[in-house]
């Protein structure tokens, strides 16, 4: 409702609420700001999840060296971390070797990648990222 006020001779309308313009534009900051917090909170949660793949890669790395201690030889495969591989007993495995004897898996739910090299005496453990890609730019570690 508008009310009019007089001053000096001139009458001058009072406003009592905002314009359409005036919603609009405020409307357009804030999606844009929402916009900006949420390729934030998204670009935070992907780094998050890398530096936990990392984690776990050196955690599985750790699993390995263990086993071959106990062992003399690296994991034929990651499952031999968490189940007594045949033809052994359980004193010379020494496993298992997590604690809910289960593998881990990367944070996008995939499978890690493991490959020893006996003559190396390393073993290479990636994960294929937030792509789910082998091979591609965003595997952990990076190549």
């Amino acid at each position: 409702m508008s009310t009019f006020k007089r001053t000096n001779r001139r009458i001058q309308r009072v406003r009592d609420g905002f314009t359409l313009l005036e919603l609009l534009l405020v409307m357009t900051i804030l999606v844009v700001l929402a916009g900006i917090g949420t390729v934030a909170y998204n670009r935070l949660g992907t780094q998050q999840k890398v530096k936990a793949a990392t984690f776990e890669i050196d955690v599985i790395k750790k699993a390995c060296l263990a086993y071959q201690i106990h062992v003399g030889i690296f994991p034929k495969t990651l499952q031999d971390l968490v189940t007594l591989p045949s033809g052994m007993n359980q004193q010379e495995w020494g496993g298992p070797y997590f604690e809910d004897a289960e593998i881990p898996v990367d944070p996008w739910k995939g499978e890690y990648t493991y490959t020893p090299n006996e003559a190396q005496a390393t073993v290479s453990i990636t994960s294929n990222g937030p792509d789910r890609a082998k091979g591609t730019a965003d595997d952990i570690p990076k190549r």
